[in-house]
């Protein structure tokens, strides 16, 4: 069924694009930079313009060398094409965001709240030779002086318990909670590294590594298959690295669709053969204040993802929703098994493993208590919200969205949570993460940018809720720019509910029973995995600079 479909979309793009050629268009600029129906591919800064800068009249002298001959072209044409390249063809520009933030649990003193500094800094070079190509690289460096200078091992920091805060810091990944601890080394990240052009004014290509995201929501977006991690709904700044992958985009301007198609070259695994590469399709139809997006993925030896976005303006309210299709069979899910206490089993030894034997043992445990739990059929995500926008002065604006979620995927019991943060003896399949846990959520959001006379002031409050574990976080972020380019953020947040619920993600001790140790036939004392306090607040403070 997906197959068809994906070949129904690619033979569609093909068949209109001679349709297209023949239309009225617009300027190259509108059509190549900023398609009007074309989800932005990257978060460039504000300040990189979106078209390229007035064309040069400079001239050059016959000794000009071949870069320049191709680049800035004699009497403004290039040896290629009949294109005029810009005056400045390259800008280079960057931010440097600078973060502190610290946790508290509970039963903490002040002394012991958790202290991190995840400050990032992005550099990035725009290319654009002429209006129909451009080159976009980013790369991020990211430091956090308070972590140590030296890695912990596996079993320390799981007898170790939490490093802190994650959860409540909204980690994407649970099993930073619990495993190997980073470093303080400056981590070099590629986010973004793409080329752009136009086929005949008609096709859009763009391929490299860059971001592209499916669906409408504010909070939970589960068809946003093109990530290879979720978004934490409640990061001011998304610092999720882009997809390597082949767009192609044709627009049907009289009716104001797009359609896309892509290549996928990286994934959550490794690419060695052209039989692992991954292809999706995507429709984005409009009608009227309406807009309905269809999609879908499909790789070889994966069942397909699907997906369906809609958005629309009825009188004053703006509503939206997605549905994303999973299949079973590719997601490893956990259950907790309380029986495999009575009869814990004997801890094998491999020697041709070089994991150290006592985490062998863990992971072995750890695999009774928490068995992987066979699905199979179709699982639904789905997410509706509204929103409402109230003018109460000549530019001032108020903005509040409610939002739900259902999450096939999710788990009703809290006594699985264990099983997907301590370590098993396979790496698990799409395991659940952050804002991913539960079965059925809700959120509330609320803004307020330059109220009044405040121009340079934006206010915000979120509050989120785990409907099925009954825990949630309320947060409210401040921002105020200081000077034109330096901005100041401030947040606060306070997580509320059961101790042992998601946004709390409190943890009793987890007795893995006594082990004997291959080497010397001796038992060990039993082995405990530490009990980790209950959430209960977070505070934090940023500078951002961007030119």
């Amino acid at each position: 069924m997906t197959g068809r479909f994906l070949g129904a979309l690619l033979v569609a793009m093909v068949g209109l694009a001679g349709a297209v050629q023949a239309q009225d268009r617009p300027s190259e600029n509108d059509m190549f930079a900023a398609p009007a129906s074309e989800p932005a591919p990257v978060p460039v800064p504000a300040t990189v313009p979106a078209t390229a800068t007035a064309t040069t009249t400079t001239t050059t002298s016959v000794g000009d060398s071949r870069d320049q001959l191709n680049l800035g072209a004699p009497e403004g044409a290039t040896r290629f094409s009949a294109e005029v390249a810009p005056e400045d063809p390259l800008k280079i520009g960057g931010q440097i965001y600078l973060r502190a933030q610290s946790s508290a649990q509970q039963g903490q003193s002040a002394g012991n709240w958790t202290l991190s500094s995840p400050s990032l800094l992005d550099a990035y070079m725009d290319v654009r030779p002429n209006d129909r190509v451009r080159g976009f690289v980013l790369a991020r460096t990211i430091f956090d002086p308070t972590l140590p200078a030296t890695a912990s091992t596996s079993f320390a920091a799981i007898s170790g318990g939490s490093q802190g805060g994650a959860s409540t810091g909204g980690a994407a990944n649970l099993s930073s909670l619990f495993g190997v601890q980073a470093t303080r080394t400056p981590r070099v990240l590629l986010d973004q590294m793409w080329l752009r052009f136009d086929i005949k004014h008609t096709v859009f290509v763009t391929a490299g590594r860059q971001h592209v995201r499916w669906g409408t929501a504010r909070f939970w977006t589960p068809t946003d298959f093109l990530h290879i991690q979720h978004r934490n709904p409640l990061d001011v700044f998304d610092a999720r690295t882009g997809t390597t992958m082949i767009k192609v985009h044709v627009p049907w301007e009289a009716q104001g669709w797009n359609f896309y198609a892509y290549g996928l070259t990286e994934g959550a695994d490794a690419t060695p053969t052209a039989s692992a590469l991954a292809g999706a399709a995507r429709a984005e139809m409009v009608w009227s204040s309406a807009e309905l997006g269809l999609g879908g993925v499909a790789q070889r030896g994966h069942k397909p993802k699907l997906a369906a976005d809609l958005s629309a303006g009825i009188w004053d309210l703006d509503f939206y929703g997605e549905v994303a299709l999973r299949f079973g069979q590719d997601i490893d899910r956990v259950r907790y098994d309380s029986s495999a206490y009575a009869n814990l089993p004997d801890v094998p030894y491999n020697s041709l493993d070089s994991t150290p034997w006592l985490v062998q043992a863990l992971e072995h445990r750890v695999d009774a208590l928490y068995p992987l739990a066979p699905s199979s059929g179709v699982k639904p995500q789905a997410t509706g919200g509204v929103s409402y926008s109230i003018k109460y002065a000549a530019n001032d604006v108020f903005t509040i969205s409610a939002e739900y979620f259902y999450n096939g995927l999710g788990y009703n019991d809290t006594a699985v949570y264990p099983g997907l943060v301590l370590p098993h003896s396979q790496t698990l399949r799409e395991p659940a993460t952050f804002f991913y846990l539960g079965r059925h959520y809700a959120g509330v959001f609320a803004s307020a940018p330059a109220p009044y006379s405040w121009d340079n002031t934006t206010f915000t409050l979120s509050n989120l809720a785990n409907l099925s574990d009954r825990s949630g976080i309320t947060r409210f972020d401040y921002s105020f720019i200081l000077l034109t380019h330096l901005r100041f953020e401030a947040f606060g947040a306070v997580h509320w509910g059961e101790r042992n619920g998601e946004f709390r993600f409190g943890m009793d001790p987890i007795n893995l029973g006594s082990f004997t140790d291959p080497f010397s036939g001796l038992s060990s004392l039993p082995q405990q995995v530490s009990s980790r306090s209950p959430a209960l607040f977070d505070l934090g403070v940023a500078l951002r600079a961007s030119i």
